[in-house]
C-alpha cells in the first residue's frame, strides 16, 4: 500500500492508494494527518516497519486516554453513594435547608438500598443497547453521545428534592455506565497493536478503579452537611471534559473498514501505527464480510425432503469465501431467511455457530467474576477495619484499599502481554480462593487482624487478573461483525451477577453466617476448571484469528 499526501493551495485533500491499485480521495484533517510517514521513511532509505510489529504510539495513547474517561465515570458513579450514606439520610423533614435545597433526603434502609441497586438495572439497560449504539454511531461517536446520561444523572442527584429523584438520577447514570464499559474495551482492542492489545485494553479496568478511588476521595472530603450534593454531582465534570477533548481521539479503523470507509480506515491506521506498511494487518480484516454488504443466496437452492427451501449464503465480495451463517440444526421452520452480514444482534448472536461458544464463555467469565464475591469484600472492608481502628483511621485504610486496587490493576496491565491472559487469569483466581478462605476464617473466628489482612490480599489478587481479563477476552473473542452484540451480552451478564449477589448475600449470611464465603470459593474453583479447558490463550493473535478458532 502506498500513502501519499498533497496539500495544495486549491484543495486540502490527501490521495490514498488502495492495495487493489485504486485511488481514494479523503478529506485531510488533523485527525487523518498521517501522510508524511512513508515519505520520511523512503528519504531515510529504510523500509517501512510492518504495522503488526508496531508498538504503542502517541496517537494510540492519546486516543485511549480520551476514551478511558468513559469507564472512569462508571467507576466514579458505582461507588458514589458508599461514603455519604449517613449524611444523606441522617436528618428529618424539618431539618435546615441549604439555600432552596433540603439538607438531606430522609429515607429508610430499603429505599436507600433501592437507590444504590437501581444503578445495576440502569447498567443492564445501557449494556444491552451499547452494541447497537457502537454500530450505528461508531465507537468514538457512541461514547461521545453517551455523555448525555453522565450529565443528566449527576444533575438529577445533586438537585434532588426527594428520594425518587435521587433514584432516577442513579438509574440514568447506570444507563451511561453500562454502555461505557461495553464500548470502551471494544474501542481499545480495535485501535491497539496486536502485540500490546492486552496492555492497552487493561486501561479500561485501570480507569474504573481510578474512578472508584476518586469518588472515595471526594466522598471523604465532602462527608458532612449538605456537601454530599457536591459529591454526587462531581461526576458531571468528567463528562464535560470528555466532550471537550473527544476530537483528539480517532474513530476505530476496524469500524471504518467494516462500514466500507476503507481509505479513511487506512489513513487512521497509519496514524495509529506510525507506519504506512499496513497491508498485512488490513488483509486479515478483508477475510470477514463488510458490514454494509448483504449476504445473498447462491444460485443453487436445494429442496429438502420436507419441501422447504434452504439458501446457501455467500458473500458477494469476491474477496473470500469465509461465510457466517446461522445453524439450521433445529429444523427448517424459518424458510429461506437471508440475513444481512451486519445483522448479528443481541437477539440472534447465539444462532451463529462460530459465535455460540465465545458467547457462552464471555457470559461465564463476566457472571463468574461476580460470583467470586468481590463486591461483598468491598462491602465488608469498612466494617472490618472499624472493629480495629477509629472511624478516621479506618476511613484512611479503606482509602488505601482503593490505592492498592489501582496499583495492582496497573501491574496487570504491565505484564498481561508478556505472560498471557490464561496465566494472569488462573493465578488471580487461585490466589482469590485462598484469600477469601482466610477472610471467612478471620471473620468466623473473630480474628480481626487476619480478616483485615485478607481484605487487602483479596483486592491484590483480583485487581490484576480476574478484574480486567474478562473484559479483555470479551473484546478478543468476536470479530468486527459480532463485537457489539457480544460485548453487550458480556456486560449484561456482569450486571445480572452483580444484582443477584447483592440481593442474595445478606439473606445467605443471616442463614449460614460466615460460611457464605465458602460459596464464593466453590464458584471460583468451578469456574476456574471450566475456563482451564475452554478459554484459549489469545496473546499475540489477531482478533480474526481468535474468532476463526471457535469455528
Amino acid at each position: 500500500m502506498t500513502l501519499t499526501g498533497r496539500a495544495s493551495e486549491a484543495s486540502d485533500t490527501s490521495a490514498v492508494l488502495d492495495s487493489s491499485g485504486a485511488h481514494d480521495t479523503v478529506e485531510e484533517s488533523p485527525l487523518l494527518h498521517t501522510v508524511t510517514v512513508e515519505a520520511q521513511e523512503r528519504g531515510n532509505g529504510t523500509a517501512s516497519p510492518r504495522s503488526l510489529d508496531a508498538g504503542i504510539t502517541m496517537a494510540c495513547v492519546v486516543s485511549a486516554a480520551v476514551v478511558c474517561l468513559a469507564p472512569l465515570q462508571y467507576g466514579y458513579h458505582i461507588a458514589e453513594l458508599n461514603t455519604p450514606r449517613k449524611i444523606i439520610t441522617g436528618c428529618d423533614k424539618d431539618a435546615a435547608h441549604w439555600g432552596s435545597l433540603q439538607l438531606c433526603l430522609p429515607m429508610n434502609d430499603a429505599i436507600y438500598s433501592l437507590a444504590t441497586s437501581i444503578f445495576a438495572i440502569g447498567g443492564l439497560v445501557g449494556s444491552l443497547g451499547a452494541g447497537w449504539m457502537a454500530e450505528k454511531w461508531g465507537r468514538r461517536g457512541a461514547l461521545v453521545l453517551n455523555n448525555a446520561p453522565f450529565v443528566l444523572g449527576p444533575i438529577l442527584m445533586a438537585f434532588a428534592v426527594s428520594p425518587s429523584m435521587l433514584i432516577v438520577g442513579r438509574f440514568v447514570s447506570g444507563v451511561g455506565s453500562g454502555a461505557a464499559v461495553v464500548i470502551a474495551p471494544m474501542y481499545l482492542s480495535e485501535i491497539a497493536p496486536v502485540r500490546f492489545r492486552g496492555t492497552l485494553n487493561l486501561l479500561n479496568q485501570l480507569s474504573i478503579v481510578v474512578g472508584i478511588l476518586i469518588t472515595l476521595t471526594v466522598g471523604m472530603l465532602a462527608n458532612e452537611g449538605p456537601y454530599w450534593r457536591i459529591s454526587v454531582g462531581f461526576g458531571i465534570l468528567f463528562a464535560l471534559i470528555h466532550l471537550a477533548i473527544s476530537g483528539l481521539a480517532v474513530e476505530s479503523p476496524r469500524y471504518l473498514w467494516s462500514r466500507n470507509r476503507r481509505a479513511e480506515a487506512r489513513a487512521v491506521l497509519c496514524r495509529l501505527r506510525q507506519t504506512s506498511n499496513i497491508d498485512d494487518e488490513v488483509s486479515d480484516w478483508s477475510t470477514a464480510p463488510v458490514s454494509d454488504t448483504p449476504l445473498r443466496p447462491s444460485t443453487e437452492l436445494r429442496s429438502p425432503s420436507d419441501g422447504s427451501l434452504r439458501a446457501i449464503q455467500t458473500v458477494d465480495r469476491g474477496e473470500s469465501d469465509h461465510t457466517v451463517k446461522p445453524d439450521d440444526d433445529e429444523g427448517l421452520g424459518d424458510t429461506l431467511q437471508i440475513e444481512k452480514a451486519n445483522n448479528v444482534t443481541i437477539f440472534n448472536i447465539f444462532r451463529f455457530a462460530q459465535y455460540r461458544k465465545p458467547w457462552v464463555l464471555v457470559l461465564l467469565l463476566q457472571f463468574g467474576q461476580q460470583l467470586s464475591g468481590i463486591n461483598t469484600v468491598f462491602y465488608y472492608s469498612s466494617s472490618v477495619l472499624e472493629k480495629m481502628f477509629s472511624s478516621r483511621i479506618s476511613s484512611i485504610l479503606t482509602m488505601m484499599i482503593g490505592v492498592l486496587n489501582v496499583l495492582a490493576t496497573a501491574s496487570g496491565a504491565l505484564i498481561v502481554d508478556r505472560f498471557g491472559r490464561r496465566p494472569l487469569l488462573f493465578s488471580s483466581m487461585g490466589s482469590m480462593a485462598v484469600s477469601i478462605t482466610l477472610l471467612g476464617l478471620g471473620l468466623g473466628l473473630k480474628i480481626n487482624t487476619l480478616a483485615a489482612v485478607s481484605l487487602y490480599l483479596v483486592v491484590a489478587s483480583f485487581a490484576p487478573g480476574y478484574g480486567p481479563v474478562p473484559f479483555l477476552l470479551g473484546t478478543e473473542f468476536f470479530d468486527i461483525r459480532a463485537a457489539g452484540a457480544g460485548g453487550s451480552w458480556a456486560l449484561a451478564a456482569n450486571w445480572v451477577g452483580t444484582f443477584i449477589v447483592a440481593t442474595a448475600f445478606l439473606p445467605l449470611q443471616n442463614l449460614i453466617g460466615e460460611w457464605v464465603f465458602s460459596i464464593f470459593v466453590v464458584c471460583l474453583l468451578v469456574c476456574g476448571a471450566v475456563f482451564y479447558f475452554h478459554v484459549p490463550e489469545t496473546k499475540g493473535r489477531t482478533i480474526e484469528e481468535i474468532s476463526r478458532s471457535f469455528k
